[in-house]
């Protein structure tokens, strides 16, 4: 008889899963819910302006293109559909024609001037370490004043009686030169007075992307032997391209838009000399009051505006 009582073995505890040490499944998903919640706030914020602007502009620009589809005067009752007949006036118009070269020369003066000055002004506030910040200030005053203040000013510069530097010529014993009474010098100096308003925010751009390059280049490329004209056409200029592009974008819509320097300044005189696509279409829709004329000059415009950003972005590569 076996005396040994019967040893029950029971099932050893299994280790229950500690919560804190097991992974969580849903751990994930909640960090890149914050992320995502993070990166939208910005967006989120801006959304209320950025339909704001949107839908003022938007609508400006499909009133104004469907407005040049039919002839809005009002010397005449009525307003019929006719379709690309307003563009055909234009483009048949001698006025308008001179405007549209004037604009050109306008534009490319502008772009040359002002993208040369803004890349001196740029390397000269990269340099200046002491107060640069007040000068970055100081630069960006220009942009701020308003184009009528701007008019005035460049008005009391190159006025033919009382100007400045017609004040410096007579005493320097020199014929006075009469500025605004001249085609081309008027042109000139509304050139400059363009430049100087617009050139202050590329200069802003173009610092940015000065300020972004890494130090070590410039060290390495002083170790190697590189004078500073070969540092600014190696390293800077091929790294601030898209920078450049911007700039490039900013001046010329700028400059094809340019009304408030323009009319205070010259009035689109002497004659029709500074007469501008922006000046021609004011003049054309509240002078003569021919709406739709003036809604086709801005359809031209924002043409011109579309096809050299388009240009530029392709140029100097700015999406990548």
């Amino acid at each position: 008889m076996n005396t040994n009582p019967e040893v029950k073995v029971e099932p050893r505890p299994r280790n229950k899963p500690n919560p804190k040490l097991s992974p969580n499944p849903n751990k994930g998903k909640g960090l890149l819910s914050n992320k995502f919640k993070r990166k939208a706030v910005p967006y989120i914020l801006i959304l209320p302006a950025l339909l704001f602007v949107v839908g003022v502009l938007g609508y400006a620009v499909v009133a104004g293109t469907v407005m040049s589809l039919f002839r809005v005067d009002l010397n005449i009752p009525g307003s019929p559909f006719v379709g690309l007949d307003n563009y055909i006036y234009l483009f048949t118009t001698q006025s308008f024609i001179d405007s549209l070269l004037r604009s050109l020369v306008f534009v490319f003066g502008s772009v040359i001037i002002g993208l040369t000055l803004s890349m001196i002004f740029a390397l000269s506030l990269y340099k200046a370490k002491k107060f640069g910040n007040f000068f970055k200030g100081l630069a960006l005053i220009p942009f701020l004043v308003s184009g009528i203040a701007t008019a005035i000013m460049f008005r009391f510069v190159f006025s033919g009686d009382v100007g400045i530097i017609n004040m410096i010529l007579r005493t320097m014993g020199l014929e006075p030169v009469l500025f605004l009474s001249s085609p081309n010098w008027a042109l000139f100096v509304t050139i400059l007075a363009n430049v100087w308003f617009v050139a202050p925010f590329a200069t802003l751009i173009l610092l940015a992307g000065i300020q972004g390059i890494d130090q070590e280049m410039f060290e390495a490329a002083i170790v190697d032997g590189a004078n500073k004209l070969t540092i600014f056409g190696k390293i800077i200029l091929p790294l601030i391209a898209p920078m450049m592009g911007i700039s490039l974008i900013w001046l010329s819509f700028a400059s094809f838009n340019m009304f408030d320097v323009i009319l205070p300044l010259t009035g689109g005189g002497p004659g029709r000399a500074t007469e501008v696509m922006a000046v021609y279409m004011y003049n054309v829709a509240f002078d003569e009051l021919k709406y739709s004329l003036g809604s086709a000059v801005m359809v031209i415009i924002l043409l011109f505006n579309v096809i050299t950003s388009m240009l530029y972005l392709k140029i100097f590569k700015v999406t990548e």
